[in-house]
């Protein structure tokens, strides 16, 4: 068995190089210039959010570059307007564009805002690295489309300055196709994991013509279920479309102070910059005029070349998979019935059944066992690949101790050692996943439909009988398999790591194991089938020694391994709420971990729960455990009401404030009393906790004016309107991200957030009427 495992993984290992061989020859983009790029934004401006000096430096830095490589380049100065979230910003786009034989435009967008909280190394340091390095090399080539480079403003509160985007007619009118570059990780190809909307069109360039393709279609199912989003988003919305890169490794520094230029791998840049040149090139020689309603699935091949084709051939490959896939099953259980009749295949049936609950059950328990022995609840946190290694190991134990106790069955229970055995109870699972897969995520339908079609293929023509050759059809499956699968859960595990730390929650004990087992049962039941002998093992108890050994060694690894470390940094949240003419101002600090050690000097006396109920609507953090504490007030706002009135108009009556900010990059709330909502209003607005609120994100130096009128409302319930101010940095901190000294950083790393209410300014004293004389 063991001489068959390893010549089956050698044949597999023997299709990379031939796969290399089909490998593209890359361009001249230069990393290097990308990398001078990212160090200019996040090394010497550093981290900038929108409305900040910083954010202008920025701005202006990418306006020079693109002008230097003679672009014609405009800045979209305007108040961008998100009706759906009541959101407001002033943003300030770049738009710069190069005429080519067509007024229609190939697109390259990124976004040069940082969150408060992070310098912006790759999140979006990369994209827009990327992005003026691709538009150097695209103005010295032949163009049949003109080009669009469009840096987004604000990105980071709302995708603000694409919805501005939306509303410039130039882009609206000549934008026919783009690439969109995000990133929430440091290295790694950049993935393609979401295209659309429809126009399959779009991803045979990037099939076709990217030198290092890395993506699936798969990705777009994850994605959508995640609470992110990008510019793409609002892009999509508008029917513009366009492809959604972003790179995914090593994620722990997204929206994070360790998110720096130094951290983002060259490599990350290199490959990146060299598939969007190519991507452009090919999309220069395509119609992108053309628009379709099909969707693409699409997906690489070790990163060296790529598929893609309409999603209406899922349903056909589907098809084809299911029906070839019970044929297959019919020949291969007909065979092994006969064989060894039904009452032991039956009972076979029901021991494999239990032998894949056995496994999952166990991978999860010993996830489970790990936490309740640590004092953290996320210990595999700053180092996965030791959980994930002794989870393989204690489901490879229980597997084999599975196949082990078979033989304590009575002799007539036990069945063939054939590989046709593995068929027959591998085919009805992959069959059942394959339908609900096209039935409930299409776009990742081909990851059992590719395998099943060809296990279904090989078995309808092979002979069941020829254990020869059903090992020879098992290892082509497990090439496709394996191809299709063993690359993208590694990944997957290690970027599912990273985002539930940034969630707030407790990461559920099964979530690993359950991604674990749905990868085995693509993978093992080949692996077994093309290993599977009618020979007995000689030295069975050598292979339980080792199963036993690898549990004992990667279990004691797993649990001393540091659960966060300062390049792997647990997540936490600290807010402050300073209420107009209060006293005092209410904490909170929220983290996924139960502990608090906060340093010397942290105000007032902490304790758990939630905060309790004030004159400004302040819910709780999301975090699974938070602590509160009332402290002196914490100074002066850093913006004041410079007006506020409310009168009579025409058929109502009208609420009218002006709001200046000391400081910059703020956000302002306006809050108006519960049941109040405006007929008309100069800005957006939505229901928030029962009250409508508008919010004006990246204020000016020269403040906001805030107009609403309203029917059925009167002047005293008006004038309980709350104005709030938020900072996305705390009073008394220091350095760049001013955090205050008793805060823990060295495996923590902090979003902060201080809001105060605003006092309107008193009415103007009515001057004596003198007496009558």
């Amino acid at each position: 068995m063991l001489t068959r495992l390893r010549t089956a993984a050698a044949f597999f290992v023997l299709l990379l190089p031939a796969l290399a061989g089909c490998s593209r020859s890359a361009g001249p983009f230069s990393d290097q210039n990308a990398r001078a790029h990212v160090e200019m934004l996040a090394g010497t401006i550093g981290s900038r959010p929108a409305g900040t000096p910083q954010s202008a430096r920025a701005r202006d830095y990418v306006v020079d570059q693109l002008k230097l490589y003679g672009y014609e380049v405009r800045v979209q100065d305007t108040d961008a307007r998100r009706p759906d979230a009541g959101l407001t910003a002033r943003v300030s786009n770049v738009i710069a564009t190069l005429a080519g034989e067509r007024r229609e435009a190939i697109g390259i967008l990124s976004h040069y805002d940082s969150s408060p909280e992070s310098p912006g190394g790759s999140d979006d340091g990369f994209g827009v690295a990327v992005s003026l390095e691709a538009a150097r090399l695209i103005a010295a080539q032949r163009r049949s489309w003109s080009t669009l480079i469009v840096v987004t403003d604000a990105e980071e509160v709302g995708l603000m300055g694409a919805a501005a985007l939306m509303t410039d007619r130039e882009v609206r009118d000549r934008l026919q196709a783009y690439i969109n570059l995000e990133s929430t990780g440091s290295n790694g190809p950049a993935m393609l994991f979401q295209t659309g909307p429809g126009n399959s069109w779009l991803t045979a360039p990037w099939a076709r013509s990217a030198p290092h393709p890395r993506g699936g279609s798969f990705a777009l199912e994850i994605y959508k279920r995640l609470p992110n989003d990008t510019d793409f988003s609002i892009l999509r919305r508008h029917d513009v479309p366009g492809l959604n890169f972003a790179t995914v490794g090593d994620s722990y520094a997204y929206h994070t102070a360790r998110d720096t230029s130094e951290r983002l791998s060259q490599n990350a840049l290199r490959t990146a910059g060299e598939n969007v040149v190519a991507i452009v090139e090919a999309l220069q020689r395509t119609d992108i005029t053309q628009r379709t309603a099909r969707d693409a699935t699409y997906f690489d091949l070790g990163g060296t070349v790529a598929v893609s084709y309409r999603s209406s051939w899922d349903w056909l490959i589907s098809l084809s998979a299911i029906v070839f896939g019970a044929v297959g099953w019919i020949r291969v259980t007909r065979f092994v019935t006969r064989e060894e009749g039904t009452g032991p295949w039956a009972i076979g049936f029901l021991w494999a059944a239990l032998g894949v609950a056995g496994v999952a059950g166990g991978m999860a328990g010993a996830t489970w066992l790990l936490r309740a022995a640590r004092e953290v609840y996320h210990p595999w946190y700053a180092r996965p690949d030791r959980l994930f290694v002794m989870l393989l190991s204690v489901g490879g134990a229980i597997a084999w101790g599975m196949t082990r106790l078979g033989r304590w069955l009575p002799a007539r229970a036990r069945g063939l050692r054939h590989p046709a055995v593995v068929w027959t109870y591998t085919l009805p699972l992959w069959i059942a996943l394959a339908a609900g897969g096209a039935w409930m995520t299409p776009s990742a339908a081909y990851l059992w439909a590719l395998p099943l079609l060809t296990a279904g293929l090989l078995l309808a023509v092979a002979s069941p009988s020829n254990a020869t050759l059903l090992r020879m059809a098992s290892v082509l499956v497990l090439a496709v398999s394996a191809t299709l699968w063993v690359r993208d859960t590694l990944e997957l595990l290690r970027f599912l790591v990273a985002v539930l730390g940034r969630l707030p929650l407790v990461t559920p004990s099964f979530a690993f194991a359950a991604l674990l087992t749905l990868s085995g049962l693509a993978v093992a039941p080949p692996l077994i089938a093309a290993a599977a002998s009618d020979h007995r093992l000689t030295r069975p108890a050598l292979l339980t020694s080792i199963c036993l050994l690898a549990v004992a060694v990667s279990v004691p690894l797993a649990y001393v391994a540091p659960a966060y470390t300062f390049e792997q940094p647990l997540r936490r949240q600290v807010r402050v709420l300073q209420e107009a003419g209060a006293a005092v101002s209410r904490w909170q600090v929220g983290s996924n971990e139960p502990g608090l050690d906060l340093g010397d000097g942290a105000p007032g006396t902490w304790s758990p729960g939630r905060p309790a109920g004030g004159a400004v609507p302040w819910s709780a953090l999301r975090e699974p455990f938070v602590f509160t504490a009332s402290a002196p007030a914490i100074g002066p706002p850093p913006a004041a009401i410079t007006a506020f009135t409310v009168g009579d108009v025409a058929g109502g009556i009208e609420l009218a404030t002006t709001v200046v900010p000391s400081a910059s990059g703020l956000a302002v709330s306006f809050i108006l009393p519960e049941g109040a909502v405006p007929a008309r209003s100069s800005l957006p607005g939505i229901v928030r906790g029962g009250r409508w609120t508008a919010v004006y994100l990246a204020v000016p130096a020269d403040g906001v004016l805030f107009r609403a009128s309203f029917t059925g409302v009167t002047a005293e319930r008006l004038r309980q309107t709350l104005v709030t101010v938020t900072a996305a940095r705390l009073p008394g901190g220091s350095g760049w991200q001013q955090l205050p000294p008793w805060l823990p950083q060295e495996r923590a790393v902090w979003t902060a957030r201080a809001t105060w209410g605003l006092a309107a300014p008193a009415p103007p004293a009515l001057e004596p009427v003198p007496p009558l004389r």
